[in-house]
């Protein structure tokens, strides 16, 4: 009985440590890792970034934090986090929320109201960037699972227009064979199943490409395009 309970315990530990989450933005893209979030506004008037984290676990309750690692051309005075609880100024090297966690259920996701937001000009020219790793915990408080990094960049010189803006088009979101992309610049291209294995990468000239997929199981995929820039576009397609 005791082995029976002891190799229980473990699975359930494996199962814990394995519970996995997603972010996406407000339209429902999902962010990579590395992925860089850009405006050229500052304050609430368009530079707030919503975001919403989601439980890809269907059995297990997930506790989330954020990490302030590093900013450019800033400090985080002026840097306004949300995530549980609001923060109107954050300091490089500390996790939010404060001595506490963001709980999230079983094939959750986060309410609105979560986001970054830049009231620092820098100097007028330069790229601010503040750079952000979600991560999860167990309940003793210890880091586990993979996390995920991003930088949320104000850059001045960044048309209002011109925001977070990659010109690439896929010709359908439901594939049998091949996925036509049309780019105006060369990019790379990461396609992950839902457990977030990358599942194929390869560079994409400028121009129509035709990508196939007819060696991937037919199944949900998340496929992945970033330019050298940082900027990138997320859509999610069906395999048949």
């Amino acid at each position: 009985m005791k082995k029976k309970l002891l190799l229980f315990s473990l699975l359930l530990a494996v199962v814990t440590m394995n519970a996995q989450f997603t972010l996406e933005d407000s339209e429902g893209n999902l962010i990579s890792d590395g992925d860089v979030i850009e405006f050229g506004v500052l304050g609430a008037s368009g530079g707030s970034w919503e975001y919403y984290v989601n439980n890809t676990s269907s059995t297990d309750a997930i506790y989330m934090k954020i990490l302030f690692e590093n900013a450019v051309q800033a400090n985080g005075n002026m840097m306004e986090l949300c995530f549980g609880e609001c923060y109107s100024s954050i300091v490089i090297g500390n996790a939010y929320p404060d001595d506490s966690f963001v709980e999230i259920a079983p094939d959750a996701q986060t309410g609105p109201g979560n986001h970054l937001l830049n009231s620092e000009p820098g100097n007028g020219t330069d790229l601010v960037d503040y750079v952000f790793k979600y991560y999860q915990i167990d309940q003793d408080g210890n880091e586990i699972g993979t996390p995920l990094t991003i930088t949320y960049r104000y850059n001045p010189l960044l048309g209002v227009a011109d925001f977070n803006k990659l010109e690439v088009l896929i010709s359908s979101t439901i594939i049998q064979n091949e996925m036509i992309v049309d780019t105006l610049e060369d990019l790379d291209l990461m396609v992950y199943d839902l457990q977030g294995r990358l599942v194929k990468n390869q560079k994409l000239n400028a121009g129509q490409q035709r990508i196939n997929m007819s060696d991937l199981s037919p199944q949900v995929y998340i496929v992945n395009f970033k330019n050298v820039q940082g900027l990138s576009k997320t859509f999610k397609v069906i395999v048949k």
